[in-house]
């Protein structure tokens, strides 16, 4: 398992729901052409100068679900967002648009639709300008549930910070994936302001890093489990059936495969030197994942707990688990987080910074 030091790297989604409480929906005004920016790859499918994150794909392949932010309004909301497949316009939105909602800041992510059209997403609030929410700024947050049919009211499933039992308080959670019907796992999240030395003294830098898997069993009667052997978890991956899963570990350069019924675990693969691997999504027999990068990984005393520090991203790796064929997918000299495979597994949708933002962008898989 490769750690390095942490002071190194600091230098660096009409109508999907009805609404979530008071919120009403936006549809998004009509911009450009649906086709693609480009033909050539990775082709950008975002141009906003607002930051866009967190994307996954609809169950059919006929979309990619983000969370975008919206510049036209003061208070700056974190929206939910569909764009086609190759990209262009906007096709749907979800975004609180409501007058009074201007005095506060809305924030939509980490949404995962499952084959039913069920929705789960963060939704959380906090003071107006300060885009992001951030922990010491939120109001509000919580784990939400909707439909894509609509129109149906959002409902939370629960709140954020969450004591899950037997362990210890988490302060967020990110990477919801669907297992099954009634069956979810996410990563559940320590947040933290840490107080990293540069050369003008102890400057304060906010972190939200992986610390366990959650498996939850949804319904009136909840079941939430803290799978063994997932300490500092970095991302997880829902398997070809519901009792498989796959995920990494911090600092760590191989990708695990979990069976819930024995918790038998297994290695899938280890991208070895070529750095720590993260962000990982399975579709079939392909498997991506984020490898290297400026990431770092270790363990923080004032806090008691491994971080993982990853500003900027990595290379894209795709394996063939039938054979271990590795492939790094030509990217233009960029560095890419949380990329989501299609389900057809012909296609990955990514993060990479562009002009000090966020922005989309598609690539190719062989």
């Amino acid at each position: 398992m490769r750690r390095v030091g942490f002071a190194a790297v600091v230098a660096a989604w009409g109508a999907l729901l009805a609404g979530c409480t008071h919120g009403d929906l936006f549809r998004a005004p009509v911009f450009g052409t649906t086709d693609p920016y480009s033909s050539a790859g990775p082709v950008r499918l975002t141009l906003s100068a607002g930051i866009d994150l967190w994307p996954s794909w609809l169950p059919d392949g006929s979309g990619i679900l983000y969370t975008s932010e919206r510049l036209d309004r003061l208070d700056r909301d974190w929206c939910l967002a569909v764009l086609p497949p190759g990209g262009g316009r906007i096709t749907r939105t979800l975004c609180e648009n409501t007058k009074p909602g201007e005095d506060s800041v809305e924030t939509f992510q980490s949404a995962s639709v499952s084959p039913d059209g069920r929705v789960l997403f963060v939704r959380s609030s906090g003071p107006a300008r300060t885009p992001g929410a951030t922990e010491k700024l939120v109001r509000s947050r919580g784990l939400m549930m909707g439909s894509i049919a609509g129109p149906l009211s959002a409902q939370r499933i629960f709140s954020i910070p969450f004591t899950p039992p037997g362990y210890r308080t988490l302060g967020d959670l990110s990477q919801i994936r669907w297992l099954g019907p009634n069956t979810i796992v996410y990563r559940g999240d320590l947040v933290a302001t840490v107080c990293v030395f540069v050369s003008i003294g102890c400057r304060g830098v906010y972190v939200q890093s992986g610390i366990a898997l959650i498996y939850q069993i949804l319904g009136e009667a909840p079941v939430r489990i803290v799978l063994p052997g997932t300490d500092y978890a970095s991302s997880v991956a829902a398997g070809e059936s519901g009792d498989e899963l796959y995920y990494t570990l911090g600092g760590d350069s191989r990708v695990y495969r979990l069976t819930l019924s024995t918790y038998a675990v297994s290695v899938v693969h280890d991208f070895g030197a070529a750095g720590i691997a993260r962000d990982v999504d399975v579709r079939g027999t392909k498997l991506v994942a984020v490898v290297g990068g400026p990431i770092i990984f270790n363990f923080n005393s004032t806090i008691n707990a491994g971080i993982q520090f990853d500003t900027l991203g990595g290379d894209v790796h795709v394996v063939d688990l039938s054979t271990g064929a590795d492939t790094t997918l030509a990217a233009q000299g960029r560095l890419f987080r949380h990329p989501a495979l299609s389900p057809a597994g012909n296609w990955v949708v990514a993060e990479s910074k562009s002009s000090g933002s966020w922005d989309l962008w598609l690539l190719g898989v062989p």
